[in-house]
């Protein structure tokens, strides 16, 4: 079932908890990440949860899947996750339907974070790289930015290590958070691969089982109990 159309307008920037910023859309009454703490969630759900779980197993050459570029945040943090370690290589595909402004996104001002500050020449670079083509930010990290629906985007079966599943709520979007959106991500993952989302609700859990991964729930980042981590089987 593809989703309904969303009543999107353009987003504004609101602060966080840990000092980051995120965007809330107000026609949703949904902002891109936790009011806790952005830089944080998305550090503790995508990065340590998904990315370090797969490169602790010994994975180096890493294939990941975003299901919304949103912010840029995840795939600027998957970055420098491979500026940091030169052995690991990353091929990112990101697929956006609402591409937000470039000028909004380096207005949120990630980029002068003190944690993330020695890499924003990189950042910038990775807001401004073309959608819709693969473009190299670094010899080891590559990255697609797909401006296409989800539901009708043509994505390559059997491919991706790794998926960060970073869509809207249900309460926006209850459609990514059926057992529909899941059938493609099975059909997209790797046998043995790796599902990330910071949701944990009951349905979707049933959702991703009943298209063949394994779920277990795991503690959740600062605000949030529990999150899922779910191994395609």
């Amino acid at each position: 079932m593809k989703p309904k159309p969303l009543k999107y307008t353009e987003p504004e920037i609101v602060p966080t908890r840990d000092g980051s910023n995120t965007l809330r859309v107000s026609s949703l009454d949904e902002t891109y990440h936790s009011t806790h703490g952005a830089l944080q969630e998305s550090l503790h759900v995508f990065i340590k949860e998904g990315l370090h779980f797969c490169t602790n197993s010994g994975l180096k050459e890493v294939k990941v899947f975003e299901m919304g570029f949103g912010t840029g945040l995840n795939a600027f943090l998957t970055l420098i996750e491979s500026i940091k370690d030169r052995s690991l290589r990353i091929e990112m595909h990101s697929i956006e339907k609402y591409p937000v402004f470039p000028e909004t996104i380096l207005n949120m001002e990630f980029q002068l974070l003190d944690s993330l500050a020695p890499w924003k020449n990189e950042f910038e670079d990775l807001i401004h790289a073309s959608w819709n083509e693969m473009v190299s930010i670094k010899e080891n990290f590559e990255i697609n930015k797909i401006s296409e629906d989800f539901f009708t985007s043509e994505l390559p079966s059997n491919y991706y290590d790794l998926i960060y599943y970073d869509a809207f709520g249900a309460r926006a979007q209850e459609a990514m958070w059926r057992e529909e959106a899941f059938a493609i991500c099975a059909e997209i993952v790797k046998p043995g691969g790796v599902l990330v989302t910071y949701a944990s609700k009951g349905s979707a859990r049933r959702a991703l089982e009943k298209v063949g991964f394994a779920v277990e729930k795991i503690p959740g980042p600062p605000g949030k109990r529990e999150m899922m981590r779910a191994t395609y089987k």
